[in-house]
């Protein structure tokens, strides 16, 4: 196998391949070839994952780049790697307007000379929809486990290393002190345009300190306000609003935003208005016309009541709590970004208050046990503790009534618990990738679970929400008296009541004088520099879909489903709720099928002397046919020449070999088969 010296590949990683590709790109680099990693920032189910998995192979920080620092590199790629991918490196995104995913941030890997996706099979996506880079002529689909497949590349590469000369061993150092330069003229060459810039912009968004004072976060940070002003969006802040997520004023004005020394000139200034928490008397600030976008929490009274106001008040408004969970709206979901934080800094309390080792330790001073930790609920923020509370060693057991989590928990190396369950299906969500009410039976088979797994666990973290309603509660008084001495509970869901009945919102107490209950609510806050940046983002994504560039306006597309599920009030109109189909997490597929219909109907033969069974073992015909191939296979043993019989023996196994080879395989799978066989037979 033979490279190139100016190839460049990109891989998108996959959990079961992270040690193996991690020794690929070493292999590869040693033989001076350009080496990129490529991430998509998706904020769904698993954000995240992807860096933590990269983290563990120990792949470097600096050949890990995001989409939008990679995109534009990719048409000068010779070869770049999928590995697992799907939606995210779909080209429908970008060439079929009536796609699900259209408009959906993607890969473009489609771009590079030739692709190679390492995929089991070609089923759909997330998203439900066909994937046309598997079809594309540049596409090579090896079909199998994507571990075995990277191995055998690495055994190839394994067999001859060459040793670099020493002038090429620096070949990505000085890629990267390039990269640095670049960054450096841009910066300048964006100074020198601030006041162009600012004085043809066609919007402007304010940002205030929130009405809160114990929110340190702030919804816009420098970086994306530099990135916003390039495309023509003005950010006005008020003075000190970034203070406690460590933003200051210069740093905003250096990047070109208005500093604004009350909230009142910011309200005033601005278009439209960004919070990070759920107004309370904003709304009467805001004139007729203007647009506010911040957590509204709609399924509530309380939510009800600020929209009410706002349609009185002719403000626009949309949720960002009300964002659909469908994939093209993955990098606007801020209850996604946010929930990861708290997953993640819920871990961070727990060994803070735990105080003991999380790793299992053989000391001078003894031997320690792991921790066991039990987590409920793996939506983004659960699966964000089970990444964490791993990575420090401790042993994770999780459960969800959604089965689909399954394998999410164990590719991030725990356990996950099912119940012996013959009610309704787990895994049922409604169609909008929330948790749902489950029935009464379901409910009491979970609380035996949880009070079984008490006894055996030293932390639980808990996560399940129902959007609109109170927190189901998941751990009686009885469960917590089934813990031992110094065990800790947090409860992620304290801010809607706690899926702990002995949780206390807002407080962290020892119940008992036994165990540590944490009901904080503002575990994202306490990370504000994280969790700013985070929201921000998503804020940046949002905008650039709400002001399309060709347009230089900002508009309020309700033919956009994902504008239109978190459009509230528009034009003096309440549009809340939006239509069903709107949070549908899927495509609708062209087929509905019921399970009866997937079940071989066999129609009742009409009985004859053939059919009779004897001794309830055979029937007469079976056993007539057994005589007749005994009785030919003498008559051919007499009379027929032995060349005859290979040629019966040849045909009867190339039959069978037919039937299981050819016969039985799916279509879909000969043009890919053929693709992997040429270009394999192509490469030796």
């Amino acid at each position: 196998m033979k490279f190139d010296s100016n190839l460049q590949l990109y891989l998108q990683a996959v959990a079961k391949a992270q040690y193996a590709i991690a020794e690929l790109a070493t292999r590869l680099r040693e033989r001076g070839i350009s080496v990129r990693f490529a991430v998509h920032p998706v904020a769904g189910r698993l954000p995240g994952h992807m860096n933590v998995l990269l983290a563990e192979a120990k792949v470097p920080y600096d050949i890990t780049f995001s989409m939008d620092d990679i995109n534009s590199e990719f048409s000068k790629c010779d070869l770049a790697i999928v590995l697992g991918a799907n939606d995210i490196v779909n080209p429908s995104a970008q060439t079929d307007p009536t796609s699900p995913i259209a408009g959906m941030p993607v890969l473009e890997v489609w771009k590079a000379k030739q692709t190679i996706c390492m995929k089991r099979s070609l089923n759909v996506g997330y998203a439900g929809v066909d994937n046309s880079l598997f079809y594309m002529p540049n596409n090579s689909m090896f079909l199998g486990d994507a571990k075995t497949m990277t191995e055998q590349i690495l055994s190839l590469l394994s067999a001859t290393t060459p040793t670099l000369a020493s002038d090429d061993i620096n070949v990505e150092s000085s890629d990267v002190e390039s990269q640095q330069t670049k960054l450096e003229k841009e910066s300048k060459a964006f100074f020198d345009q601030i006041s162009e810039l600012q004085s043809t912009a066609f919007l402007r968004v304010g940002i205030c300190k929130e009405i809160d004072k114990s929110e340190k976060r702030v919804a816009m940070v420098p970086q994306v306000a530099k990135s916003l002003l390039k495309s023509g969006i003005q950010i006005v802040i008020e003075s000190g609003a970034g203070d406690n997520a460590g933003f200051s004023d210069g740093s905003y004005a250096t990047v070109g935003c208005q500093i604004k020394d009350t909230a009142k000139e910011v309200y005033d200034t601005s278009d439209v208005i960004i919070k990070i928490q759920s107004p309370s008397n904003e709304i009467d600030m805001l004139g007729a016309g203007k647009t506010l976008i911040s957590p509204i929490s709609p399924q509530t009274d309380a939510g009800m009541e600020l929209l009410q106001k706002a349609k009185d008040g002719g403000v626009n408004v949309l949720a960002v709590d009300a964002v659909p969970r469908v994939s093209r709206a993955q990098n606007i979901d801020v209850l996604s970004s946010q929930a990861k934080l708290a997953g993640y800094r819920a871990v961070v309390e727990a060994s803070n208050a735990y105080q003991r080792f999380f790793r299992g330790e053989v000391t001078s001073g003894g031997s320690y046990p792991a921790v066991n930790v039990l987590v409920i609920g793996c939506g983004v923020a659960g699966l964000a503790a089970i990444s964490t509370a791993v990575s420090l060693g401790a042993i994770v057991r999780a459960f969800d009534t959604r089965l689909d989590c399954k394998d999410e928990v164990e590719s991030l190396g725990g356990t996950f618990l099912t119940l012996k369950f013959d009610g309704e299906e787990e895994g049922d969500t409604g169609g909008t990738g929330y948790s749902k009410v489950m029935s009464d039976e379901f409910y009491r088979a979970e609380m035996n679970l949880f009070n079984k797994q008490a006894k055996e666990v030293n932390i639980i973290i808990t996560t399940a929400a129902v959007p609109g309603r109170r927190a189901p509660t998941l751990l009686k008084k009885e469960a917590v008296d089934n813990l031992t001495a110094g065990s800790i509970i947090i409860d992620l869901a304290a801010s809607t009541g706690g899926n702990c009945e002995l949780t206390k919102p807002g407080e962290t107490y020892l119940y008992d004088n036994r165990v540590t209950i944490i009901g904080a609510t503002d575990l994202p806050s306490r990370m504000a520099y994280q969790s700013s940046c985070m929201y921000a983002n998503n804020m940046q994504s949002l905008l650039e879909l709400l002001c399309p560039k060709d347009e230089q306006k900002m508009i309020i597309n309700m033919e956009d489903t994902v504008i239109r599920g978190m459009t509230c009030v528009v034009d003096n109109t309440i549009t809340w709720p939006s239509p069903p189909a709107v949070n549908q997490t899927r495509a609708t597929k062209t087929t509905t099928k019921k399970k009866e219909d997937f079940l071989i109907v066999h129609q009742e033969r009409k009985s004859t002397v053939f059919t009779k069974r004897i001794f309830d073992l055979t029937t007469v015909g079976e056993i007539c046919a057994i005589i007749f191939l005994i009785g030919f296979a003498i008559i051919l043993g007499f009379f027929a020449p032995v060349s005859f019989v290979n040629q019966l023996l040849y045909f009867i196994l190339a039959g069978f070999l037919g039937s299981y080879l050819i016969w039985d395989v799916e279509p879909a799978l000969f043009s890919p088969l053929m693709s992997t066989s040429n270009s394999l037979s192509g490469k030796h």
